[in-house]
């Protein structure tokens, strides 16, 4: 895997004998940079992820592709999955008969409308979180502010979809949990995937609650248990450093929920909590003193996280829910 070239635009990696890694940066994200990749196919390369709808990111995205002798007028795009970081550059970056690829379920929260902002806010308040907090954490969510600047056209992709490209077989390998619709990419007889935010070698992906998703979590380590079936050497990240070892890194991943699972019981111990209430009392890869002193956006994503958790509890039978006043509580089930 050596590095083609490391410059004012980020990195170039060659994964692959004509299948590169463009490491974008993201500014002031604790995520650092998206790993997007290119398919260097003769007819039309194809592109793996974008990054944040800003400047910067179009700026580095499209100097690294220069880099890698790639011509924007040729390419189509495979998005993963609806977050900003990974599709909010290429409806700006298409060009006429580019073929932006997504999966169905995401399109709907692709773009949301302000209206939808102000709701999910409303869901995060029912669930405990502050109104001062859900507010600013609306107003400077990522998914708002860098997300596609238009409504788009796209092909839908479904799971065995198969691109054939550079000589290589490309199948659609929907992972559901990280989003709805979560689609990665095989690369058939390399055992290798393009996999987005379903597996990450130096974070943990973040699952969150999805309005009309039933048990995100359920179903994110059910894709976990049918990734590890494939019997892959290389998992070719959404973010920071590819995975080598994807059996170990799977069942550290679902040992990271199981310990987290705990956490969230351990929570309800002494009585019936909101999620919001729950959240501060689960262990965060996060840098606080106090927990007032996280900022609004990380809060959100964690409250998320501890409903995801809650509703799988659930769905176990080891915790119940109930409505009150406008507010969703949580208790341990009797034994």
């Amino acid at each position: 895997m050596a590095v083609w070239y490391s410059g004012d635009f980020g990195m170039i990696q060659e994964m692959l004998p004509g299948i590169l890694r463009l490491e974008v940066p993201l500014p002031k994200s604790p995520l650092k940079a998206t790993n997007s990749y290119v398919v260097l196919d003769h007819d039309r390369p194809l592109v793996i992820d974008t990054a944040f709808n800003r400047p910067e990111c179009r700026a580095a995205l499209e100097g690294l592709l220069v880099e890698a002798g790639v011509d924007l007028d040729r390419v189509d795009f495979f998005v993963t999955h609806l977050h900003a970081d990974h599709l909010g550059l290429a409806p700006s970056l298409a060009r006429n008969g580019t073929a932006i690829y997504f999966n169905e379920p995401d399109m709907p929260l692709a773009r949301p409308s302000d209206e939808y902002w102000e709701w999910m806010g409303h869901v995060y308040e029912r669930h405990g979180l502050p109104l001062h907090d859900s507010r600013i954490a609306m107003d400077r969510h990522p998914g708002r502010i860098y997300g596609p600047e238009r409504d788009f056209a796209y092909t839908v992709v479904r799971d065995g979809d198969v691109f054939h490209k550079a000589g290589y077989t490309l199948r659609c390998f929907q992972t559901i949990g990280h989003t709805p619709g979560h689609m990665c990419l095989l690369v058939e007889g390399h055992r290798a995937l393009f996999c987005g935010d379903h597996i990450l070698g130096d974070i943990t992906p973040n699952i969150t609650m999805w309005i009309g998703m039933d048990n995100p979590l359920g179903h994110y380590l059910w894709s976990l248990d049918a990734t590890a079936r494939l019997g892959l050497e290389y998992a070719f990240t959404g973010h920071r450093s590819i995975v080598t070892d994807c059996s170990a890194r799977i069942a550290q991943l679902k040992d990271h929920h199981a310990v987290r699972c705990n956490e969230v019981l351990a929570a309800l111990a002494d009585g019936e909590k909101d999620a919001a209430t729950v959240t501060p009392l689960i262990s965060w890869d996060l840098r606080y003193e106090r927990w007032d002193d996280v900022h609004p956006v990380q809060k959100l994503f964690a409250t998320g996280e501890t409903i995801a958790h809650l509703q799988y509890l659930e769905k176990l039978g080891k915790v119940k829910r109930r409505e009150s006043e406008g507010r969703v509580l949580f208790s341990l089930s009797p034994v």
